[in-house]
């Protein structure tokens, strides 16, 4: 698997929380879960662009031996469910402490701007492929500020005329805040910049729980939206509840990877199997349905 970094080789050839000098970033290829010591350095030509590609984000807490074994574990799950493209992934430089929260929202500000400088080389470099963009929690506010960035700076050229940047991206556990979406800001900025949005939620995140308490602001990954009839026309969302009740099953939970993969052949949103409307706007229900509540008499 091809790996794109912003985190910076130790003297070892190991891999921690330093961090390449900002808008920088270097291509790796692994074939195992380790610390990076076995990883190949490579140029951005040898990652091949035959295919449509997918392309991985991580959220915080993770050490580099954790990045590169969910993602080997996540293109071994995905295949066999349906996606016959590539699969690769951008690694920034996370403490891989949990009591490093703010430090890694901050290294993520950081690596923003080498995830964008990667996306505008290796964009053209696919042609007619489509690429596509899978993040985990906190990895959604680092797409977010890259496509916001990228919108806002006129003086930056268009990697491809007339088309999207990226195509289909999806969120899981997204640690964003719930309202950006609306109009103004930032995540609202990034979708325009994209084909279609598909965030997947679970009111039983625990993680997301502390998030929403930390920020004191709602989490899109917790709840959805915090007005979904405001949601842009092609931001969708996908409630997982009865599905997912920890912050990293998603890819590990069959029914999501599933609709995942549909998502990435570009099915519409309401012609994807087993998929329930919500009533509420590009809000849509995959899992068992929730038991209904019962009240029993007392005797």
């Amino acid at each position: 698997m091809f790996l794109i970094s912003t985190r910076k080789r130790n003297s070892n050839k190991s891999f921690g929380h330093r961090r390449l000098p900002k808008g920088e970033y270097e291509v790796y290829e692994i074939f195992k879960s380790s610390d990076g010591k076995d990883a190949e350095q490579r140029t951005l030509n040898a990652i091949p662009t035959d295919r449509d590609m997918l392309l991985l984000i991580h959220g915080f807490n993770n050490d580099f031996d954790q990045v590169t074994g969910a993602y080997l574990n996540f293109a071994r799950k995905i295949r066999p469910v349906g996606f016959n493209g590539t699969v690769i992934g951008f690694t920034w430089a996370s403490y891989g402490k949990w009591f490093q929260y703010f430090g890694d929202i901050e290294q993520v500000e950081f690596a923003a701007f080498g995830f964008l400088n990667f996306l505008l080389a290796f964009r053209p470099l696919l042609g007619e492929k489509k690429l596509h963009v899978n993040t985990h929690s906190i990895g959604a506010y680092l797409l977010i500020r890259a496509l916001a960035a990228y919108s806002r700076i006129d003086a930056i050229a268009e990697p491809l005329p007339g088309r999207f940047i990226v195509n289909e991206v999806t969120f899981f556990a997204a640690d964003v805040s719930n309202e950006t979406l609306e109009p103004g800001e930032d995540g609202r900025i990034a979708v325009g910049e994209m084909n279609r949005l598909t965030s997947y939620f679970s009111y039983k995140d625990p993680i997301l729980g502390i998030s929403q308490i930390v920020h004191r602001d709602g989490r899109l990954g917790l709840g959805g939206a915090e007005r979904s009839a405001r949601l842009p026309r092609n931001a969708f969302q996908i409630d997982c509840s009865t599905l997912v009740e920890s912050h990293s099953a998603y890819r590990s939970t069959a029914a999501v990877m599933s609709d995942l993969v549909e998502v990435l052949r570009g099915i519409d949103a309401n012609e994807i199997e087993d998929r329930r409307p919500t009533g509420e706007k590009n809000t849509f229900a995959i899992g068992p349905e929730p038991e209904a509540d019962t009240d029993e008499n007392d005797d």
